[in-house]
């Protein structure tokens, strides 16, 4: 025959200790309140600007960095929610790029061949957010 948990804890008990157990649960409600979180469990943490985690600094005269943030076919710069930078850095890397450009470190429309087999920072098929370009 089964019993039940509270007849089990009362059996095993002394009379005097049974009897407060019993009501304890009945005079405090305070267990019974919902338990409140100070942060949402299930939010996920902030994603990290590739350039300022790794506190790298985008200089006009370091063109194979640049060029990793340049389209291979067309040579135009993937946007935010391709490379995964902050708005701060991506506004650096277009100026830093433009200025790399002008000064002739860079080719404009196309990327260099020779930095084709770098590693990839980042994959633009797999945007953040999807596109209708990829």
């Amino acid at each position: 025959m089964l019993k039940s948990a509270s007849t089990l804890v009362r059996s095993f008990l002394p009379r005097a200790q049974a009897i407060r157990l019993c009501s304890s649960t009945t005079a405090t409600s305070s267990e019974d309140e919902p338990v409140v979180l100070e942060n949402n469990p299930y939010t996920k943490a902030p994603r990290k600007c590739l350039l300022c985690s790794t506190g790298v600094e985008l200089d006009y005269k370091n063109a194979r960095l640049l060029q990793q943030f340049v389209s291979t076919f067309s040579g135009r710069v993937y946007d935010r929610h391709i490379t995964g930078l902050c708005d701060e850095q991506q506004k650096k890397l277009i100026e830093a790029i433009a200025k790399s450009r002008r000064a002739g470190f860079m080719p404009i429309f196309v990327k260099d061949p020779k930095y084709a087999r770098d590693p990839k920072l980042f994959d633009p098929l797999k945007p953040i957010r999807p596109h209708s370009f990829a």
